[in-house]
């Protein structure tokens, strides 16, 4: 493809760029949550350099390391001016990574040999090493007697979906995009577990990447929300809908349970924090590390790591050890 047309604005042929990226993208067969993430980043890019009318009357050239640190400051005013918060640093890592994979794609594929000479590593944001947030067990009981009432007064499949997408992320540690592609057949069948007695299903989870994961769920706690999907969907079906009968979105539950959060004055927000939650329980009861990263799907133990929130019980009872 060419690089910029003729009387092109820069704007204009970043556009063009980015539908042909995003294209790539999907044929590459990146997930919907990766896909979304790359495309924020490349649309931001697009808006800057489409309200900067100098930039936009230039070519590709215009794109140095200055116009980036210009852009990336810009994004920190941005946001302040929209928040009130600074721009956290993990989240410029993020852009900077994704830029620098969008221009390498224009690279490789525009037909006049252009290269981009930008060097990133002058583009330095410090990692942050901040603990995940999570649900204290008073907020966790909170949500739940929230949930549970809900449904003794609704009854209806909306709320059924709250109380069941709740308890799979805080007893399996579901992130939202897994549990908008559930359906009833991923679910085995109940078993009691040797060592502890409890009993169990085995819930197929499919990660990131398309990968499939076999993973255990206390029954008990979710049991009522299994019987009456079973009730009312097919095994084939897509397991959860929106308030409006259409296919749940990641989207749409991380606004639902932030609805629920401001009414119960949590502060607390979207859905990941449930996952983080069921890290945090885990490490809470001793759980190795490893196997929380098995029953997390983490690749990187590191990331695990970051999940599981620092208790003060538990450092306490490990020095109590020396």
């Amino acid at each position: 493809m060419k690089l910029q047309n003729k009387d092109e604005s820069l704007s204009s042929a970043l556009l063009r760029w980015s539908i042909d990226f995003n294209e790539n993208l999907t044929l590459d067969r990146k997930d919907e949550k990766t896909i979304e993430n790359y495309m924020n980043v490349v649309n931001k890019f697009i808006e800057y350099v489409n309200i900067n009318k100098f930039i936009d009357d230039s070519s590709f050239d215009a794109i140095d390391v200055k116009m980036i640190k210009r852009y990336f400051m810009w994004r920190d005013n941005e946001y302040l001016n929209k928040t009130g918060k600074e721009l956290k640093a993990s989240t410029k890592l993020n852009d900077k990574k994704i830029l620098n994979i969008f221009f390498e794609y224009i690279d490789d594929e525009n037909i006049d040999k252009y290269e981009f000479h930008l060097k990133w590593k002058k583009i330095k944001y410090k990692k942050e090493s901040i603990e995940k947030d999570y649900f204290k067990p008073d907020l966790v009981h909170s949500f739940l007697d929230y949930l549970e009432n809900n449904l003794k007064k609704e009854r209806n499949e909306f709320a059924y979906m709250l109380s069941f997408t709740f308890k799979l992320a805080l007893y399996g540690g579901l992130r939202a995009s897994e549990l908008c592609d559930l359906q009833l057949k991923y679910f085995g069948k109940p078993y009691i577990a040797k060592d502890s007695g409890t009993k169990l299903i085995p819930l197929t989870i499919k990660g990131k990447g398309k990968t499939l994961y076999t993973n255990p769920i206390p029954y008990e706690y979710i049991k009522n929300e299994l019987n009456y999907f079973k009730r009312n969907k097919s095994l084939e079906e897509k397991l959860f809908l929106t308030k409006t009968k259409l296919p749940l979105k990641r989207t749409n539950l991380y606004g639902y349970f932030e609805k629920i959060s401001n009414e119960l004055n949590l502060g607390k927000k979207g859905i990941h924090i449930i996952r983080r939650t069921f890290a945090s329980n885990l490490s809470e009861m001793g759980v190795d590390v490893r196997n929380i990263q098995l029953l997390m799907r983490h690749k990187d133990i590191k990331t695990t790591i970051i999940y599981t929130a620092r208790s003060q019980s538990r450092m306490e009872e490990a020095v109590s050890k020396l």
